[in-house]
Formats: C-alpha cells, sequence, structure tokens
C-alpha cells in the first residue's frame, strides 16, 4: 500500500512501535477484562480511571520507589497546543500525583506520538529533530515500565493481554 509506505519512509524508532503494540493491547485487555470497560451498545472504551482507582495508592507509591518512572512523573509530556499565532506549541499540564495522573500522562506521550507530535519530520528529503522530541524515548520507556507494572498487580488484565 503506497500510503503506508509513504507514512513509514518516516522511520519511526522501534520503541515507539514497540510502544503502540503494546500501549493498544493494554487497552484491548482492560476491555477484554470486563472490569476496566466502560460503554453500552453504541461504544466502549477502556477505564483507566478505574484502574488507577483500583491500583490506588500503593502502585503510585511503588512505581516512585521502584524509579521507573522518574521523569513521567516529574516531567510528564505536555500537551500539544495551536497558540494564538496559529503555530504549534507545547502546555506544561501539571504535576503527576497519583495513579490517574500517571495513566493520564502515558495517554498523553502516547497522542502525542501518534497524532505527530514526536520524533522526526521530513521536509524536502531532510530530517529535522521535532522540538521536545528529545525526551520521546525516556518517557516510552517509563510508560511500557509501568503499564508492565500494572500488569502484575492485575492479573484479570494480564491474562487478556
Amino acid at each position: 500500500m503506497v500510503i503506508a509506505d509513504q507514512a513509514l519512509h518516516g522511520k519511526l524508532p522501534k520503541l515507539a512501535v514497540d510502544f503502540f503494540v503494546v500501549f493498544s493491547r493494554f487497552e484491548c485487555a482492560l476491555k477484554r477484562s470486563g472490569t476496566y470497560a466502560r460503554g453500552n451498545e453504541l461504544g466502549v472504551d477502556p477505564d483507566w480511571d478505574k484502574l488507577a482507582k483500583d491500583l490506588g495508592t500503593d502502585f503510585f507509591t511503588d512505581v516512585k520507589a521502584k524509579d521507573i518512572a522518574s521523569v513521567l512523573i516529574g516531567e510528564p509530556p505536555k500537551k500539544q497546543i495551536r497558540q494564538a499565532d496559529g503555530s504549534l506549541g507545547w502546555r506544561d499540564m501539571g504535576a503527576v500525583n497519583g495513579s490517574a495522573d500517571l495513566f493520564l500522562a502515558i495517554r498523553r506521550a502516547r497522542n502525542n506520538l501518534l497524532h505527530g507530535g514526536k520524533y522526526r519530520d521530513e521536509r524536502n528529503g531532510q530530517y529535522t529533530e521535532i522540538h521536545g522530541s528529545e525526551r520521546s524515548d525516556t518517557l516510552l520507556s517509563q510508560s511500557l515500565a509501568v503499564l508492565e507494572h500494572a500488569l502484575k498487580a492485575k492479573p484479570e488484565v494480564a491474562q487478556h493481554f
């Protein structure tokens, strides 16, 4: 497919591809577990908020104690915005203070990557780093570590992963 070849020409790093695969499987496992699915006959979404609530403060404390997400917690992903002049920019989104904030930061890292806000940009055959992309590998690696930790804490989700 020509469009897929064109999209893949951007040479997304393996870590980014790995993150996409794990994140999508994790969301699917949340829904398949039944416990972490919300919706009705019109649609279903993973219930990240219920997962965070069920994992509670102990999960967040453990993530901090194991130091598996220090950048994700201390310098969480920013949100891409359109500035008053029409250009794209970034807005700080506040501190990560618990499990709900942590999973929100992971979803923001996913959104930034999925919607093209990170890694390299190609113009006229020249690749340039997108401003702010230098932290992407760290944020994605730490996000993967948190998701793995959550799977260990929730076997009813892990069995569907």
